[in-house]
C-alpha cells in the first residue's frame, strides 16, 4: 500500500536512525524507532502548534521545516476508535496524553510482525498518521528505494509559517477529540473538512 506522508523535522532528514530521548505516542524513550507521519498535509502544523504554542498563542510564533515522503508499506495495521479495545485500549485513551495505553497498543502491533500501523491523529481529528516501527533512510524523491529502509522523501519548506486556517481545527491539550466524541455517541465520526485556505 502506498501512502503519501508529511512531517516536519527541522534537520537533514526526517527519518530517525536511533532512538529519541524523549518519550512519545507509541514509543519509550530511549528503547524505540519509531517514525511518525501525517496522512494529511495539515498535520505536521496542527501537532506543532499544539505542542509548541497553545490556543493562546500566536501561530506565527512556529516556523515549520515541511517533508514529504511516498511510502510504500506491505504490512499495515489499522486502528480505530472501533478496534482498539482489541489492543487494550479505549477510544480516549488512543488518542490522549498518558502514553503508556498507545505505547502497549504498538508493543502489541509490532509484535505481530507488522512494521507500520494508521491510527487518529490525536492532534487534528479527523484525519490519520502513519508510524513506521524501525530505521528509516533519506532517498531522492524520484528515485526507486533498493533497501526497505529507504524512503522517497521531498523537502517542501524551510522556516514557514503555519497554514494560518489550521489553528482552529488544531485539538489542544486538555480539551475533547471531537472525532472520538462524536465516535462514542454515534459509531461513526467525520473526515476532516479542509479549511479554505487564509493568506496572510
Amino acid at each position: 500500500m502506498r501512502f503519501t506522508a508529511f512531517r516536519n523535522a527541522a534537520y537533514d532528514s526526517p527519518w530517525w536512525a536511533a532512538p529519541s530521548s524523549r518519550e512519545g505516542r507509541f514509543h519509550r524513550a530511549g528503547q524505540d524507532t519509531v517514525q511518525y507521519c501525517s496522512l494529511h498535509p495539515l498535520g505536521p502544523a496542527a501537532e506543532m502548534l499544539r505542542h509548541n504554542v497553545g490556543p493562546d498563542g500566536d501561530p506565527d510564533d512556529v516556523l515549520l521545516n515541511l517533508w514529504t515522503a511516498m511510502i510504500d508499506v506491505d504490512d499495515v495495521t489499522r486502528i480505530d476508535f472501533a478496534d482498539c479495545e482489541r489492543y487494550g485500549c479505549t477510544a480516549d485513551e488512543l488518542v490522549g496524553e498518558d502514553y503508556a495505553p498507545t505505547q502497549a497498543v504498538a508493543d502489541a502491533v509490532r509484535a505481530s510482525d507488522a512494521t507500520a500501523m494508521v491510527v487518529p491523529s490525536a492532534g487534528l481529528p479527523g484525519t490519520y498518521n502513519l508510524i513506521m516501527f524501525g530505521v528509516r533512510l533519506l532517498h531522492p524523491y524520484l528515485w526507486e528505494p533498493v533497501m526497505p529502509e529507504e524512503i522517497p522523501t521531498g523537502h517542501l519548506s524551510d522556516a514557514a509559517p503555519a497554514p494560518a486556517e489550521v489553528a482552529g481545527h488544531v485539538r489542544w491539550f486538555g480539551t475533547t477529540h471531537t472525532a472520538a466524541e462524536q465516535w462514542k455517541a454515534t459509531g461513526a465520526y467525520d473526515l476532516f473538512d479542509d479549511p479554505i485556505a487564509s493568506r496572510r
